[in-house]
């Protein structure tokens, strides 16, 4: 039977004044109760009540499995509540539970009793699960990019789990679980925590004021080669450039170094050193012991390339006698290294950032791993089956069958640069669509474009107003074609064209058939086009006409100057037109 309204509320009631917490809070002990068939009461002391849980709502030992089962709940059928209960055990929780952290007074309760119990089964316990239970579905969970880039965060803890039951073969499992219709979905299974020891003198160190640790020294183009051969992709986890193309310069020059050093002989290995930029690492852990370093889950933030090309190097040139004959020469390339470590993902994603400048990235592809990215995908990818492109090129790699497995059935995407323009298009800051690449490079541009709100309006809506965009020649050339005479400097004005175009459909009476007529899909029907091109006609022609009357702008249209089309004043004025002819207000998506 599922825990039931009736059921938490009957328990809320009868264990509130000896428990207190919040109604929710009960969820907890009724599911495991029912899941490992055991009394209410025992359960109950297993609960966290309260706040300061470190994203651990509940915990059970079963002695008979030897397993730790770690639970969170959320009595909801919104899998994307357990987004802030992910990062309290990614920055916190597994520290505090599995590690040695500074003592925290306001810890609750609960959790110091599961460290207690820790310390008796810690023998015994040979598999630790970590649970999310609600009420919703478990696939929908298991597809979030949201979740599953936290989850892969979550993964690279398990050396506290690993260091506390003293390097056990000790398996990590992630899972989601459904009280609706019982169904269980286990997202992860981690038997081995990567870790890496290799020469390194450390010849220089810097502790930032929030704990952030910096190393900087040496180490061989082979240790990371060696890495890179057994994690693969995932050592490039937090890095935006492991996709680039390998026969852009830099790379084919690197390429040709290695020929010099390896092959050819004619190059000594040190002078690789003098001509590499380095890399940067992030480790979860890091230690130093006698001219070696030993680190725990490391990601390349800068360096991908050279780790990739020199792969690639060594595969083309693997039946080459002088490779095998030159290997140590191969062990003595050294390049400068920066190792950070003691950092939060926030933090780690600004170093990514600042330290990759090797080859040209668009700050737009800068932008593709940020949190909110990922929640716009799970959006229209969950609400309209459609593909959200946050990463350059990333749908045309897909095929048919890639698409469905994804839940995708719409042929066409959402591109991150075009859904900037329109969120742009729709905050009337008409000046800075021209100028995107500025917009993704300014933290406050991008935050103030990519607005937090939008993730809860309606996607229909984003839809309806994204595909304007395709239209918009259109509508310019049938404003043009109005009167070529007077009208002809229509497409100098097409970004403001586009925001008044925004603003006529949200200020539609009939906006809600329009969204469910065209907001669900991304094809353009003829009578949305036809919708669009009778409002540049018959309205905004208008707006345009007036607008480059007025004193000041006819001036400029007389000197042949057109840059006032592009400035949000040109646009706050239209507007005023607007609202006077029209009666439109200035509306949002939220």
């Amino acid at each position: 039977m599922n825990i039931t309204q009736k059921f938490l509320d009957d328990t809320y009631k009868q264990y509130k004044h000896t428990y207190e917490g919040s109604k929710n809070d009960y969820f907890a002990a009724l599911f495991m109760a029912k899941k490992h068939e055991r009394d209410l009461e025992t359960m109950l002391e297993n609960c966290v009540f309260g706040n300061n849980d470190y994203g651990i709502d509940s915990y059970y030992f079963d002695k008979d499995a030897k397993n730790l089962y770690l639970y969170q709940f959320k009595w909801s059928n919104n899998h994307e509540l357990f987004k802030e209960s992910y990062k309290r055990l990614i920055d916190y929780g597994i520290e505090r539970i599995f590690g040695d952290p500074k003592q925290d007074s306001l810890t609750n309760s609960c959790i110091i009793r599961l460290k207690y119990k820790l310390d008796e089964y810690s023998e015994i316990i040979n598999k630790v699960y970590i649970r999310f239970v609600f009420n919703g579905d478990v696939e929908k969970a298991e597809k979030s990019k949201v979740l599953e880039n936290l989850r892969e965060d979550l993964e690279t803890k398990k050396y506290y789990i690993d260091k506390f039951f003293d390097n056990r073969s000790i398996q990590f499992f992630v899972e989601y679980l459904s009280n609706e219709t019982n169904s269980i979905l286990q997202v992860s299974k981690t038997k081995k925590t990567h870790k890496y020891n290799f020469p390194f003198t450390e010849t220089g160190k810097i502790v930032a004021s929030n704990g952030e640790t910096f190393y900087l020294g040496f180490l061989t183009l082979h240790d990371l080669s060696l890495m890179f051969q057994e994690m693969q992709l995932r050592l490039f986890e937090k890095n935006i450039r492991a996709g680039l193309n390998p026969d852009k310069a830099p790379n084919r020059a690197m390429k040709n170094t290695l020929k010099a050093i390896l092959i050819d002989e004619s190059l000594d290995p040190e002078y690789f050193s003098f001509n590499h930029n380095g890399v940067s690492l992030y480790a979860e852990h890091i230690e130093f012991e006698d001219g070696f370093a030993t680190i725990v889950e490391p990601r390349v933030l800068n360096g991908a390339q050279s780790i990739v090309t020199l792969s690639r190097f060594l595969i083309d040139n693997d039946k080459n006698p002088a490779l095998e004959k030159n290997s140590n020469r191969l062990r003595n390339i050294q390049v400068l290294a920066k190792i950070i470590t003691n950092c939060k993902p926030d933090f780690i994603t600004s170093v990514t950032i600042a330290n990759n400048k090797q080859n040209f990235v668009d700050p737009i592809n800068l932008r593709a791993t940020d949190e909110i990215q990922f929640e716009f995908e799970d959006k229209f990818r969950n609400e309209l089956g459609i593909f959200y492109e946050r990463q350059e090129k990333a749908f045309e790699s897909l095929n048919d069958t890639d698409l469905e497995d994804m839940g995708i059935f719409e042929l066409k995407e959402i591109n991150i640069t075009k859904l900037a323009q329109t969120f742009l298009a729709v905050q009337g800051e008409i000046d800075r669509i021209s100028r995107i690449s500025e917009v993704f490079e300014n933290d406050n541009y991008y935050k103030s474009c990519f607005k937090g709100e939008y993730i809860k309006c309606e996607a229909t809506l984003i839809v309806l107003v994204y595909k304007i965009h395709y239209k918009l020649t259109s509508v310019i050339r049938d404003i043009t074609e109005k009167g070529y005479q007077k009208y002809w400097w229509a497409n100098k004005g097409k970004n403001l064209i586009w925001g008044l175009l925004v603003q006529a459909i949200l200020n539609d009476k009939e906006l809600d058939e329009w969204k469910e007529e065209h907001g669900k899909s991304l094809s353009v029907a003829s009578n949305f086009s036809d919708y669009l091109k009778d409002i540049g006609s018959k309205k905004i022609r208008f707006i345009l006409g007036e607008l480059v009357q007025q004193k000041k702008y006819s001036d400029f249209m007389e000197q042949e100057q057109y840059a006032f089309f592009r400035t949000k004043v040109a646009y706050q004025e239209a507007m005023q037109i607007a609202k006077r002819k029209y009666g439109w207000e200035k509306f949002n998506l939220f």
